[in-house]
């Protein structure tokens, strides 16, 4: 069975708004349609959907606008962002109609929206949920910021919201990062990209174009980042020369610090993160730009760390899981990535990792439904979901009758 994506007259609005003529001037190569954005419009009364390599795709919930991260609270609703700017609710199979209360006005433009959300390691005691957005600065400034607040015990709202991260402003609509995952001494990790036209900057330590940050709760500076002090690097910096961060996993088994990134046009990559590490872009890189012309020969340099897997063609990967549980025993460790968009997009990629976190291959899934992959998430009890990166967003549950 296959899901067509159909393209409707919203789509070729929102197009619109994705490309340069909405930005202001543009860099060299922007696309009308960035590869990053997503397919727009969806099947309004999706059906179960069973893939060529036997695994089954079952509706959760139905008409998300663009649902952007998943996570599961303690008492089993899930949380789902839409990237027009809510936070919705799940419970007992069931999308409430009702969005959460007391959420921070987002700018919805281009990619603009709300992005990632973490629970606090703490949170069935302090209820405190962290939630990654984009968010207007005035005079055509933005950035991506990060609050925290405390979710009531039914889920319906988010009281004593503060702002505890604002990344450098910027005046575009592209490449915000938003992915949030915490470590094990409680220090919370942000992702975020480099405004496209800001790619320069991404080899700027002092800003936060194209990299990763780490903080404490309370938006403090870890007295152990790599730049603590402010010599060299912000205070708050843990990473950079990266593009567009969009996939981050804490893998605790093996002390590793997964991410994952847009390329351009090709060159999207997996990285382990290292603090104080330059990720390259654009020093380096496997890509080009959009209408083919090079930025730079270079694939590796001295003192830039180079992909544990990268894509050429891109596949446009967003959202990323670590499998564990018994659900999927076989696949136990390894990672799960969601591909939008691109020329090899539109699937599942399994990245088989040995014990010591070594690549030993990829396997593409579900690449014959023709659906574009947001998120994924793997539940507490093991079971594996996908959002799609649609305007009718779907939720679906993925199983397979023979795990062997």
């Amino acid at each position: 069975m296959r899901n067509l994506i159909a393209v409707s007259g919203a789509a070729l609005l929102f197009a619109a708004a994705c490309s340069g003529a909405d930005q202001g001037e543009a860099p060299a190569g922007e696309p009308e349609t960035d590869v990053e954005a997503e397919a727009t419009s969806g099947d309004d009364t999706p059906g179960t959907l069973v893939s060529e390599d036997g695994l089954t795709l079952t509706p959760l919930a139905t008409g998300l606008d663009f649902p952007w991260d998943m996570v599961f609270l303690p008492s089993g609703e899930m949380l789902v962002t839409e990237r027009s700017g809510a936070i919705r609710v799940i419970r007992d199979g069931e999308l409430l109609e009702t969005p959460v209360s007391g959420t921070p006005e987002a700018l919805v433009q281009g990619q603009g929206g709300y992005f990632a959300m973490a629970l606090d390691p703490d949170f069935s005691a302090n209820r405190t949920l962290y939630l990654a957005y984009a968010k207007s600065l005035g005079e055509g400034e933005n950035t991506t910021a990060v609050i925290k607040g405390t979710l009531s015990k039914d889920a319906s709202a988010l009281t004593d919201v503060q702002e505890i991260f604002a990344g450098t402003p910027r005046g575009t609509s592209y490449h915000f990062g938003g992915r949030l995952a915490f470590l094990p001494d409680g220090t919370l990790i942000i992702t975020m990209g480099e405004g496209f036209r800001y790619m320069d900057e991404a080899q700027n330590p002092q800003n936060f174009h194209g990299s990763i940050a780490r903080i404490h709760t309370d938006g403090a500076i870890p007295e152990d980042n790599p730049f603590a002090d402010g010599e060299g690097g912000a205070a708050k910096l843990w990473s950079y020369g990266h593009r567009n961060v969009q996939g981050l996993v804490y893998d605790a088994g093996r002390d590793i610090l997964w991410a994952h990134e847009h390329g351009p046009k090709g060159g999207d990559e997996l990285n382990i993160i290292k603090p104080g590490a330059n990720y390259g872009w654009p020093e380096i890189t496997y890509g080009v730009n959009y209408d083919g012309t090079v930025i730079t020969d270079e694939t590796e340099a001295e003192g830039m760390e180079q992909p544990v897997v990268k894509w050429v063609p891109s596949i446009a990967p967003s959202g990323m899981a670590l499998v564990t549980g018994d659900t999927w025993a076989d696949w136990q460790g390894d990672l799960i990535v969601g591909a939008m968009n691109g020329p090899k997009g539109k699937k599942l990629v399994r990245v088989d990792l040995d014990e010591e976190g070594a690549v030993l291959g990829t396997e593409d899934l579900l690449a014959d439904l023709d659906l574009g992959y947001r998120d994924v998430v793997i539940s507490p009890n093991g079971t594996l979901y996908v959002a799609t990166a649609t305007t009718d967003g779907v939720i679906y549950e993925v199983t397979r009758s023979d795990p062997s």
